[in-house]
């Protein structure tokens, strides 16, 4: 009855499902429960350089200065928005001193002539007055504007950072014009002033605020998730012919330590293979399921590159460590897809630092990103690319060496020491 209990496989099975449980809540529980929206990179651009504006611009950094500060003010660049230096732009646009000097400017006009106009109808007017009541009608009947200010949103470098910012910038911009028309309407109240409907709304929106969403989310790409699953299908698109192509090899080894004929052998099936199912794969996202691929040759090139890389890196696993290993990498790729969900500046900085820097599919999601939705060339496709490379390199120099060292530390050197 206890004999069971008694074996160490037993325990060793324990173990195991104590591994996972952790695993399991580490990827599942800890990350989401961490997940903060802090510091994300937005520039803030003055194009107007008035005195208003200047002191407006000196506020905003001041007020979202602090380290949880959701919002980290930064620097515009040029292409910082194709280049993903920032995920929104809070814009003052050229003009914004002055049209609010206007408005005051007017405001002020209409309190004189107003003032002016009743004393006049009164015949309580002085002649020294009547210039000036010229003077605040004229200066009343110039157009005046609101100030503008522009939000542009980098959509595409994050759906749920973009919704953010699309509700949290014009909030921003809305409450600077409130309270310049609290200010403007205090004015007017003490001085008992009525206005047109049409000065009303100036008053009342000093302040206009456009928005503009560059690199955008297209339709039909799963709510901008779509190049989260599709580095999911490129990843099990190579988990399962990696495991069948290392099986096929391993049994038509003449040795158990694969030769340099073998690995070369992985490799081209492997290539073959990758290709095939990115071909595969667009001709399901694209024409059964709709999903929208804007250059279809760019996207089953980077798929190509991306299936053959995780293929290398799950082949190259098989080959040093065989079968007993394959678990391990469904734990890479769940602990991968968790941090992957976020946007970086979002993540606890243990898990940005010890997963998301690391696992080789957020560049492949990169990539992929960028051919979706950043149409005028991102600089960070030929980095992701640069890395994604590098690493299929590096598991295809693994897997030459595999059959060699393991042939030296299982058969070469055991047999010397006997010798000895």
């Amino acid at each position: 009855m206890f004999d069971v209990i008694r074996s160490k496989r037993y325990w060793l099975a324990l173990l195991l499902v104590g591994a996972i449980i952790g695993i399991v809540s580490f990827a599942l529980i800890g990350i989401r429960n961490s997940v903060k929206v802090k510091q994300i990179p937005v520039a803030l651009v003055n194009e107007d350089k008035g005195t208003l504006s200047n002191k407006i611009e000196s506020k905003l950094r001041k007020k979202f200065n602090g380290k949880d500060s959701k919002i980290k003010w930064v620097s515009p660049q040029k292409d910082g928005f194709n280049d993903q230096k920032y995920y929104g732009a809070f814009i003052i646009r050229s003009g914004f001193s002055k049209e609010l000097q206007q408005q005051n400017e007017s405001l002020k006009a209409q309190i004189i002539s107003q003032k002016l106009t009743t004393l006049q109808k009164k015949e309580e007017l002085p002649d020294s007055a009547k210039s000036q009541l010229l003077q605040a009608k004229f200066v009343t009947q110039k157009p005046v504007h609101p100030a503008q200010i522009k939000i542009s949103i980098n959509q595409g470098m994050n759906a749920q950072i973009s919704q953010l910012l699309s509700q949290a910038l014009p909030q921003i911009a809305n409450a600077l014009s409130s309270r310049i028309s609290a200010q403007q309407q205090s004015v007017l109240s003490k001085n008992k002033i009525n206005l047109s409907a049409k000065s009303w709304d100036l008053v009342s929106t000093p302040i206009s605020v456009s928005t503009h969403e560059s690199n955008k989310i297209e339709k039909n790409t799963v709510n901008g998730t779509a190049p989260m699953l599709l580095v999911a299908l490129a990843w099990f698109s190579a988990l399962i012919p990696s495991l069948i192509l290392w099986r096929e090899h391993t049994k038509r080894s003449a040795s158990k330590f694969l030769n340099a004929t073998t690995i070369t052998s992985q490799l081209i099936t492997g290539l073959v293979a990758s290709i095939l199912s990115a071909t595969v794969g667009f001709l399901f996202v694209n024409v059964c399921f709709n999903l929208t691929i804007p250059n279809p040759i760019n996207f089953i090139g980077l798929m190509s590159i991306s299936i053959f890389v995780f293929y290398l890196i799950i082949t190259c696993v098989l080959d040093w460590l065989g079968f007993a290993f394959y678990p391990l990498l469904l734990v890479v790729w769940f602990l991968a897809s968790s941090v992957m969900s976020y946007a970086p500046e979002a993540l606890d900085p243990l898990y940005r630092k010890g997963i998301y820097s690391w696992v080789p599919m957020r560049f492949s999601m990169q990539t992929l990103t960028n051919t979706l939705y950043f149409h005028n060339g991102s600089s960070t496709t030929m980095s992701s690319l640069l890395v994604l490379l590098i690493i299929g390199f590096v598991a295809a120099i693994l897997m030459y060496s595999s059959g060699y060292l393991k042939h030296y530390l299982f058969t070469v050197s055991p047999h010397r020491k006997i010798n000895n």
